[in-house]
């Protein structure tokens, strides 16, 4: 049975594994993928992307937004006690759009939803669609997912909390029901994943109770948006997965062609309920899948990892991976920022 140090640095861990090996396979589809990278076989490795990806001449093993963004956001919140305050959020956006160490993140990988929150944070935004639209559906992104799940460190068990807080750190940049519905379930799967000897099965409950708490405790401030329902997606997602546990490649086109590995909330995050629930208890395999459904595969596969790795922590996990991760992003401590969440939550 893993320790409370364990889940948090395996939370950590499998989320920059997941954000670092999904990124050079952003946006391909699977067949693709196993064209361009595997040799007619998946990807079970950190890969040096190739010219035609959005990563295209950054180096193996570099994380994108997804990690830098929650991991810098969650130094705010350890720096104030553990406490999720939207200026902390806020103030951790801005020191990520311009700092120069994190800076190229924000250049190069920034999604709309985003872009605009940050715009509006820093006075720029001249031409929103949140003054003329009644539903911006444009902005029902999963980049409150991608860096959400960061708040469930912070309320290990407390899911009720997890899923207000995630409302509180991700309504500055993605202000509508869909989206903060998924970065809800995400805060609240990782949250009961905290809990000593947490099942499998809590977790995806969890989950999909914060996807439909967060959904309905959004409407009563954020603007209206139209969509799928992320909740009832990612039942479809966990059934999915665990139909078809035992067969990784069908398990990944079931979800690649029914669910959806895209940029908006509805699809990549219930992807990564289904794969957390084909994997188990094996966090590499969870991953593996998540990173192999292509499209936007680092949001999957952090989102994905990060679940997992809190479940199941990480001390089985190879030390491969965080001495690949710390030579290619040295800004990332694991160790200490695991050390310094455990000092504000235990």
């Amino acid at each position: 049975m893993t320790n409370h140090y364990d889940k948090v640095y395996g939370c950590l861990l499998a989320a920059a594994i997941g954000d670092a090996m999904g990124c050079p396979l952003e946006t391909r589809t699977v067949s693709l993928i196993k064209r361009d990278f595997g040799n007619g076989d998946f990807v079970y490795d950190y890969m040096t992307p190739l010219p035609d990806s959005i990563a295209y001449d950054m180096p193996r093993a570099y994380v994108t937004d997804d990690f830098s963004c929650a991991y810098l956001s969650g130094k705010y919140f350890a720096a104030d006690n553990g406490r999720i305050t939207r200026q902390a959020a806020a103030d951790a956006l801005l020191e990520w759009k311009n700092s120069e160490d994190t800076r190229i993140f924000y250049e190069r990988y920034c999604g709309p939803s985003t872009r605009q929150g940050l715009e509006q944070l820093e006075g720029k935004l001249t031409d929103s669609s949140r003054d003329y639209l009644l539903c911006n559906n444009r902005t029902a992104t999963n980049g409150g997912g991608m860096k959400g799940w960061i708040v469930g460190l912070f309320d290990p068990g407390n899911v009720d909390k997890a899923i207000d807080d995630a409302l509180v750190m991700c309504q500055i940049t993605h202000y509508n029901p869909i989206a903060l519905s998924g970065a809800a379930a995400v805060a609240a799967a990782v949250s009961q994943s905290m809990v000593k000897g947490a099942r499998l099965d809590e977790v995806l409950e969890a989950g999909l109770y914060g996807a439909g708490e967060g959904y309905r405790r959004a409407q009563r401030f954020a603007q209206p948006s139209a969509g799928a329902s992320v909740e009832k997606r990612m039942d479809l997602a966990i059934q999915i997965g665990l139909k078809y546990a035992n067969d990784f490649e069908k398990c990944v086109v079931e979800m690649t062609d029914l669910i959806v590995s895209g940029l908006n909330a509805n699809e990549s995050i219930p992807c990564a309920f289904g794969y957390l629930a084909a994997g188990g208890t094996d966090v590499m395999r969870t991953i593996y899948m998540a990173v192999n459904s292509g499209n936007d595969s680092d949001t999957t596969a952090i989102m994905a990892g990060a679940m997992a790795g809190a479940l199941n922590g990480g001390s089985g996990i190879d030390s491969y991976h965080a001495e690949t991760l710390k030579k290619a992003n040295p800004f990332i401590d694991f160790e200490g920022f695991a050390d310094e969440i455990c000092r504000v939550t235990n």
